[in-house]
C-alpha cells in the first residue's frame, strides 16, 4: 500500500512538472482557451504479468484516438514494482468531461480496438485533479 501510494505521488508530482511544460507559449500558464478544462489521473493495477500488454495495447490504441478526439495526454507510464500503470489526461474544450468521456467510448474506433487494453485492468482509479501549475491551475 504504501508503495502505491509513493508511485501515486510520483506521478502527480512529476505529471504536474510536464503539465506545466506542456502549456502553449502563446497561452497564460493555467487558463483555458474555453468551455470546460480538465484534468484526470487515472491508476490503473493491472493483472499480473500483463503490464507489458496493457501498455503496449494502450500505446497503440488508447494514446492515439484519444489525441484524435482532442484529449492531451502529457504523462503515462509503467510502474512495475507494483504492476500499475498511471497517465494523466487532459481535455480542454466545448463539451462537458461526461459529454466527451461518453463521446469516446460510444464511437466506433473504441469499440473496435484490438486488443482492447481495458481487459488487462484489475483494479481502475480514476481521480479528478485539480492543478496547482500548468493547466487550468488558474494561479490557485
Amino acid at each position: 500500500m504504501a508503495r502505491s501510494l509513493m508511485a501515486f505521488t510520483a506521478g502527480l508530482v512529476l505529471g504536474a512538472s510536464v503539465m506545466a511544460l506542456a502549456s502553449s507559449p502563446g497561452q497564460a500558464r493555467g487558463t483555458p482557451a474555453s468551455g470546460s478544462s480538465v484534468v484526470q489521473l487515472r491508476l490503473y493495477t493491472i493483472d499480473k504479468g500483463h503490464l507489458e500488454d496493457f501498455a503496449t495495447a494502450w500505446r497503440a490504441g488508447v494514446y492515439p484516438l484519444r489525441l484524435k478526439m482532442g484529449y492531451q495526454i502529457p504523462f503515462a507510464a509503467k510502474i512495475p514494482e507494483t504492476n500499475q500503470f498511471v497517465w494523466l489526461l487532459a481535455y480542454d474544450g466545448p463539451e462537458s468531461w461526461q459529454q466527451k468521456e461518453a463521446s469516446y467510448y460510444a464511437s466506433d474506433e473504441r469499440k473496435r480496438l484490438s486488443p482492447d487494453p481495458a481487459q488487462w485492468i484489475a483494479r481502475p482509479e480514476q481521480l479528478m485533479a485539480k492543478p496547482v501549475v500548468g493547466l487550468s491551475s488558474k494561479g490557485q
